[in-house]
Parts: structure tokens; sequence; C-alpha cells
């Protein structure tokens, strides 16, 4: 008597096992490890001309090499290198520059010392997308802002539209700025962006237009968790 009960007890215990078996399988199943997704850091060097254009008396009008910057594009992985969709996720351009003008025999001399930055918002970066060798960009950078110092010499300081005599603070933006695209060359080290409206301001009385030019200093993959 005794012997059959164990033999009962046993098999029993085998069923159980049995059932239970695929229920653990299944909700092993539920919860899938963790996807790794890459993206690339790449760092570059950058250089700029400002243009100025509706001046005072338009004798300021030109074009003034500003920089060296540092620029961060954030790229998609594809196939273990950057491509796809791209956010620019750091902008730092400083500027300093002399415009000098002469109208009527006086000379006014206007030195900018400044930094523009795109003040980048992680939840709404710079998009854009990368085909073949050019980015186009789909969103502005939101918050673009210059600031720093202007110091102005002349006869013409604090006249139509000129900054005041002396040193004074500058301040644009920020505003939103959408950029041209980016075309890299065929090694994907280079790039240019053509000419590209930043601001229109009152004082001091002027329009700003970007070109930059880009080189390659540091690129480095990232990864991050997908849900």
């Amino acid at each position: 008597m005794g012997y059959v009960t164990k033999v009962r007890l046993g098999v029993l215990c085998t069923m159980a096992a049995a059932a239970l078996a695929p229920l653990r399988s299944t909700g092993a199943a539920a919860q899938p490890a963790p996807v790794r997704c890459d993206e690339w850091d790449v760092e570059y060097g950058v250089t700029a001309r400002l243009e100025l254009a509706e001046t005072p008396l338009g004798q300021g009008d030109g074009m003034y090499p500003i920089g060296p910057g540092r620029m961060v594009l954030r790229f998609e992985d594809q196939a273990g290198r950057p491509g796809g969709r791209v956010k620019m996720v750091a902008y730092d351009m400083p500027q300093t520059f002399t415009v000098e003008s002469r109208t009527l025999f006086w000379k006014t001399t206007v030195m900018t010392n400044a930094t523009t930055t795109g003040i980048l918002n992680p939840c709404a970066e710079p998009e854009g997308m990368l085909a073949g060798t050019t980015i186009a960009w789909n969103t502005p950078v939101r918050s673009m802002r210059t600031e720093g110092t202007l110091t102005c010499d002349g006869a013409f300081c604090g006249k139509f539209g000129a900054p005041p005599p002396g040193q004074s603070p500058l301040r644009i933006g920020p505003d939103p700025v959408l950029f041209q695209p980016f075309h890299f060359s065929a090694d994907m080290k280079t790039f240019t962006m053509g000419k590209t409206f930043v601001a229109r301001t009152p004082m001091p009385k002027q329009t700003s237009y970007l070109l930059l030019a880009g080189r390659e200093t540091n690129r480095s993959p990232r990864s991050k968790t997908c849900p």
C-alpha cells in the first residue's frame, strides 16, 4: 500500500512540472532583454564667415571671418558607420572682428567680442537626415543667441543705429535659426554650409548671415537602450 502511494505521488509531481514548463517559458518570452541601439557622436572644428548687410549708411556691409568654433552631430548607426537621422547636440562660435567705416572723412570703428551659442534642448534638438553626402535640416536651432560686448569709437557712435560710444553689452536672440544643408566631401570628413539668415537687429543696425565650414576632429560610438 505504501509503495503504491509513493509511485502515484511521483507521477503527480512529474505531471505538475510538465504543466508548469510552458508557463515558465511563456513568462520568459514576455520579458525580452533590452536592445542596444548604437549612435555616433562626431565632433567638428568649424570656422565661419559672418556677412553683414543694411548697416548704418552701408558702411559696415561686408564679410567678416569668425571662429574657430565647435559643433557636435549625433548620427544613427548604419552598418557600423554614422548615417541616417542626425541631431545637432552642440554648437559654439566665438566671434571677434572689427568694422571700420569712413564717411565724410570721419572714421568710426566698432569692435565686436562675442560668442554665438545654440542653446540646445535635448527634447527639441535640431534634426535632419543624411542622404548621400548632404544633411538637410528639418527643424531649426530654436534658441540661437549671441552675447558679448561692442566697443564703438568715432563720430557716428550712437547715430543711425550704430552702438553708443565706448563699450556696451551685445545681446542678440534667442532666435530660431534654420541652417542651410551641410554638403560633405566624399570621405565625410569636411563640410560646408551656404549663406544662412541669422538675425536682423535695430542696434547695432544690421542683418546677419552665416556661412560655415567644418572639419571632423573626433568621432565616438555611443550606445543607448531602446524601449
